[in-house]
């Protein structure tokens, strides 16, 4: 009997197994269904994407370069009357804007009385990247990056025959705080200076107020209300703080500006030429010159003190470490020893303190 309910059960299990594999074979096709498009449309979508971006990086940096010579085309032959030198060498070939990226282009410039060398540089929106381009523009309305623009930053440094030494600035209001929190010579040297010759909408730093006056005198008081003028810098101090306080450098000409569409050479270009000129031609009078100079010496005692504090800390860290050491020594020693190496320790401090009842006595 048991034997026949086995039987029974395997049968079952077997009829079982076919109806099952019948079923596999009918839902499953002999053959697969011929592939089609529209199998392949995330592909399509993401290859067509790609290819646009390609296009679109490519159209935009064309369009960077034709904006950057047609600024060099408006302005070569104005930097060619002011500078010996426009552009670079390269293989003995002359090469005027050098390509630093799709949207940065470096113009040199050098032979100039009162400058050694300049550097002019071209910093475009970012037209070949057009999500980055767009993210710019989302955190610019937000207030976390810069509008992207098309703008000209330049670099002049001064010849050592300009003897004049100072910290002066120009910046626009609504973020000249944070540009001199985060500059050494500006921080340490200026302060908020008032002047009736610029715009509400600029801030002006500088040493000294009558300085500020004096400067603004100039050619620059009516050149800084152009629209497009953004931020001005003179400096002979180091932008970033220095380890070791090392005085007045070489004078620095930092402006920056909206770069301009036109075909004539812009009033900033200008302004940037004649500016070591007016620096040198400036006469300091006795109050202004010992107004920098105290600025200096403040800037140098604190730089002293920091250094003797520094130096203090150094040393007592090295006595500490020193007598660390000896009592790791010491507990090496034998119990006679450690007593001989104490009775030597209240010898040397008795005659310390007889010492100093001395001094006072």
């Amino acid at each position: 009997m048991a034997r026949l309910t086995l039987l029974l059960a395997i049968a079952s299990s077997a009829a079982i197994s076919a109806a099952a594999e019948e079923s596999v074979k009918a839902v499953v096709p002999d053959v697969l269904p011929p592939l089609t498009w529209r199998d392949f449309e995330m592909e399509m979508v993401l290859g067509t994407l790609f290819v646009l971006y390609i296009v679109s990086w490519y159209r935009g940096k064309q369009e960077n370069l034709k904006v950057a010579k047609r600024w060099m085309n408006a302005h070569v032959e104005y930097l060619e009357q002011q500078f010996a030198l426009v552009g670079d060498k390269i293989n003995n070939q002359r090469s005027i804007l050098m390509k630093d990226g799709p949207a940065d282009y470096l113009l040199y410039t050098t032979g100039r009385r009162n400058v050694q060398f300049g550097h002019w540089w071209i910093k475009l929106k970012p037209r070949n990247d057009a999500l980055i381009y767009l993210l710019t523009r989302v955190l610019a309305f937000f207030g976390y990056a810069k509008r992207p623009t098309d703008r000209v930053t330049v670099d002049i440094t001064l010849a050592k025959e300009v003897s004049q030494k100072f910290v002066f600035a120009i910046l626009s209001a609504s973020n000249a705080k944070d540009l001199r929190e985060n500059r050494f010579d500006l921080k340490s040297m200026t302060r908020v200076s008032q002047s009736s010759e610029i715009p509400s909408n600029l801030t002006v730093y500088s040493e000294s107020q009558k300085m500020t006056d004096m400067i603004l005198a100039t050619k620059l008081g009516q050149t800084v209300r152009e629209p497009s003028f953004e931020s001005l810098v003179i400096s002979s101090m180091p932008k970033l703080e220095p380890k070791k306080y090392e005085g007045d450098g070489h004078m620095v000409i930092s402006l920056a500006f909206e770069l301009s569409t036109g075909s004539q050479p812009d009033t900033l270009v200008q302004i940037a030429c004649e500016l070591p000129d007016i620096i040198k031609s400036l006469h300091m009078t006795p109050e202004i010159q010992n107004k920098l100079r105290k600025n200096r010496e403040d800037i140098e005692k604190q730089f002293a003190k920091r250094t003797a504090e520094e130096r203090a800390e150094e040393l007592a860290r090295k006595k500490a470490e020193a007598k660390k050491a000896e009592e790791e020594r010491v507990k090496k020693l034998s119990p006679t020893e450690q007593r001989k190496w104490e009775e030597k320790e209240r010898a040397r401090e008795m005659k310390k303190a007889q010492k100093k009842r001395t001094k006072r006595a």
